[in-house]
């Protein structure tokens, strides 16, 4: 068998849904109704070789040369209502054995003149495909392998039309056309809901819309359609040609799911409840523990190791990848996140962000993008981190910001403090060394580094490089001696303080207790920071 192409029919304006956006556009799932289907599609048609036996193109034998055209598959998408948006927001990459392609359909004269408005781009072209698979833009849950069964069904039986089709309980409902059968269940044609007498509404097999036909055919009888009263041409219409020319025509039963469109806002919903149950059904067979399935929201292309456990009201987005043994949730959001192993995450928001094995956040954190938490670091309530490295075992409790720094292992963050990269201008690095002891409400105003073993008292600002080892304390701080010898806790004191280091108490000495002498006075010449800069320039966002 040659090559098959695809027209997927996205020109609709999408009236019901009340939008200013295209239907096609709009979310299911997190994504476009659109980019469901072309998935769908470029899945189904990458490999045509491999149809009949089943196997998709990522098992297949390998991807064809990327410069050689002649093996790669056609999938034109026909847009017209707002042409541009659509262009734009397309977020699909076609595989290696695709090409994409966007063509206009102007004016929108019905599905059978859009099918034909695609001929060129797949007719007049080297190598043309020989079967042309057609289906629409506002069907996100068609799956790859019904496709690939109505595409295997259309090369075992050699029809000239092959068409999907569904069962469908309360018929009238769907507003889809019938199936009309012979005596032999034969197909003798399809007739649409509004034109069918009362016995035909009660047929039950109803017309999906999504065909596949052999190329040579389609083309030559695109332009025998006749125009409907309302100067429409239908894509149905060619069931009838076929019949009455005595060609095969043959069809495929599908789950009436796969074939629902959705036209307005109700549908849009019911299609997202319908593919968030497969999506947590696959993953619950997989091994995946979900509590609350109903009030547990992943998308399609979200994965989660085994033994992992995700609560209620959790969102899992994008391209959001979970290890093993996590606990997720409740109420947590992550989005094209990183997660390993071992990893809890409560009540908090995660985008673009990593968390290596063992590390924990929340409950009411946010990791913006760029957080990384290496092994067995710990963000507890109330913080927030952007675009910076959290070493391993750092603990970082309660009320704290870190923005564009590198923390290193075993550093505590008391509560209360802040990392300040924000000059007014540009931001600016903080760079905090290993098992360093920042007490409650330090800020550091950036750029700032602060050497390895080093300690900040309770309400220190930190304007200056800290050397290691070293005590400072006070508005602006100032070096006081060097921190005691560190213990096996890495509390910077010969014995960790009452509460040990969750709170972030500074050692004693950093509280003004031991040898501190006195903080000097808090003029503003004290007050300035590195080249006179005033302390309020600092900030964080």
């Amino acid at each position: 068998m040659g090559r098959v192409g695809a027209v997927v029919l996205a020109a609709g304006k999408g009236t019901r849904m009340k939008s200013r956006m295209p239907k096609v556009l709009h979310p299911v799932g997190g994504r476009a109704m659109l980019e469901h289907v072309l998935r769908a599609a470029g899945e189904a048609v990458a490999a045509p070789g491999d149809v009949a036996s089943g196997i998709t193109s990522q098992e297949g034998a390998g991807a064809p040369d990327a410069e050689d055209d002649s093996r790669r598959t056609a999938v034109v998408v026909v847009i017209g209502h707002e042409r541009e948006q659509v262009a734009a927001a397309l977020d699909w990459t076609p595989p290696a054995e695709a090409t994409l392609a966007l063509v206009e359909q102007e004016p929108q004269l019905g599905t059978g003149d859009a099918v034909r408005t695609a001929r060129p781009l797949l007719r007049d072209i080297p190598d043309a495909p020989s079967t042309v698979l057609v289906l629409y833009g506002d069907t996100p849950l068609v799956r790859a392998e019904t496709l690939r069964a109505l595409l295997a069904e259309h090369i075992r039986t050699g029809a000239t039309l092959t068409f999907l089709t569904a069962i469908a309980a309360d018929p009238v409902a769907t507003g889809y056309g019938r199936v009309l059968r012979d005596a032999r269940g034969q197909v003798r044609g399809i007739v649409e809901q509004r034109h069918a007498t009362a016995e035909e509404l009660r047929m039950s097999e109803v017309n999906s819309g999504i065909y596949c036909v052999a190329a040579d055919w389609l083309w030559s009888r695109l332009d025998l359609l006749e125009p409907h009263s309302n100067g429409e041409y239908y894509l149905t219409d060619l069931v009838d040609v076929a019949v009455h020319e005595g060609r095969p025509v043959n069809t495929v039963s599908a789950p009436l799911e796969e074939t629902m469109g959705v036209n307005d806002r109700v549908a849009q919903a019911e299609a997202e409840r319908i593919l968030r149950e497969r999506t947590n059904r696959a993953l619950m067979l997989a091994g995946v523990t979900i509590l609350d399935p109903v009030a547990t929201y992943i998308e399609p292309g979200v994965r989660v190791g085994r033994d992992t456990v995700v609560y209620p009201g959790t969102h899992l987005r994008g391209a959001t990848v979970i290890g093993e043994r996590c606990e997720i949730g409740p109420q947590s959001v992550i989005a094209d996140s990183q997660i390993g192993d071992d990893c809890r995450v409560a009540a908090s928001w995660l985008e673009h962000a990593v968390l290596d094995n063992g590390a924990r956040v929340g409950p009411m954190s946010r990791l913006r993008p760029g957080a990384h938490l290496l092994s067995g670091a710990h963000v507890g309530n109330f913080g927030e981190v952007k675009n910076s490295t959290i070493g391993a075992d750092v603990q970082m409790h309660h009320f704290s910001y870190v923005g564009d720094a590198s923390v290193g292992a075993r550093t505590n963050i008391g509560a209360g403090t802040i990392f300040m990269n924000y000059d007014g201008h540009e931001k600016q690095h903080t760079e905090v060394g290993e098992d360093v002891f920042l007490g409650c409400d330090t800020l550091l105003r950036a750029p700032v580094t602060l050497g390895d073993g080093a300690a900040t008292g309770a309400g220190a600002v930190v304007t200056r490089d800290v050397p290691a080892g070293k005590l400072v304390v006070g508005m602006p701080a100032r070096e006081m001696r060097r921190v005691r010898s560190r213990t096996a806790t890495g509390a910077g004191q010969a014995e960790p303080p009452d509460g040990g280091g969750e709170t972030g108490a500074a050692p004693a000495a950093a509280q003004g207790v031991d040898d501190t002498p006195p903080i000097e006075d808090s003029s503003p010449a004290n007050r300035a920071g590195p080249q006179g800069r005033p302390l309020e320039r600092g900030s964080n966002d």
